[in-house]
């Protein structure tokens, strides 16, 4: 009995694994997207309240819409794909509020981030658990969650902080979720090309023939 449930974890974990390599490309194309984010913030620090908006939005729909097209994609279970596309909503959402809404408050975008990177963070962590992903690669996937409620309890928690400040953690976040996702892309297309070289291995060279 025992050795027949580690046979159906095991089985269950490669089988949602094998999917998730399908959509490395998405989850790397999310971790570029955070370090460009980032990046610009440190590199302009200097930024005005327009542009950071701007730069948000964009980064909230770029990351949202690549989780939607990583929730299409999926072969995973109907409630796990519902738990990605609902991530993805939320990005997105919040990049049109942000893009429609073009006078909101420092005060009101820094709360608008808090939100989404505490929604973000618990998306990733229910998904960490309802995805049967073997240690390493389900280890990433909740440090990205809860780093991610850990920066949006920041920013609830030191609102008056400076505005050099704020853009400095944020930036920081943006850069360190964004290598998480790359690496976790990394992995998910390393797991994909040994499980391809497992399902069709590569004929092996015959010996000459004897003389």
């Amino acid at each position: 009995m025992a050795t027949k449930k580690i046979e159906k974890r095991h089985g269950a974990v490669e089988k949602a694994e094998r999917t998730l390599g399908r959509m490395w490309k998405v989850t790397i194309f999310r971790g570029v997207v955070g370090i460009a984010f980032g990046t610009a913030l440190l590199v302009w620090p200097s930024i005005g309240l327009t542009t950071l908006l701007v730069l948000f939005g964009g980064f909230s729909l770029a990351s949202g819409l690549a989780l939607l097209v990583e929730a299409l994609a999926a072969g995973t279970e109907k409630h796990e794909r519902v738990l990605l596309a609902l991530e993805g909503l939320l990005g997105v959402a919040v990049g049109v509020v942000v893009f429609v809404w073009p006078n909101l408050s420092a005060l009101g975008l820094l709360y608008a981030i808090g939100i989404f990177a505490i929604a973000i963070g618990l998306f990733e962590i229910v998904l960490a658990i309802e995805l049967p992903l073997s240690g390493k690669r389900s280890l990433l996937v909740e440090l990205y969650g809860l780093l991610s409620i850990a920066f949006g309890v920041v920013m609830f928690a030191r609102p008056g902080a400076g505005a050099v400040t704020l853009l400095a953690l944020i930036a920081v976040f943006a850069l360190v979720t964004g290598i998480m996702q790359i690496a976790f892309g990394v992995e998910l297309r390393r797991f994909a090309h040994e499980t391809t070289d497992r399902m069709h291995p590569r004929p092996t060279a015959k010996p000459a023939a004897q003389g």
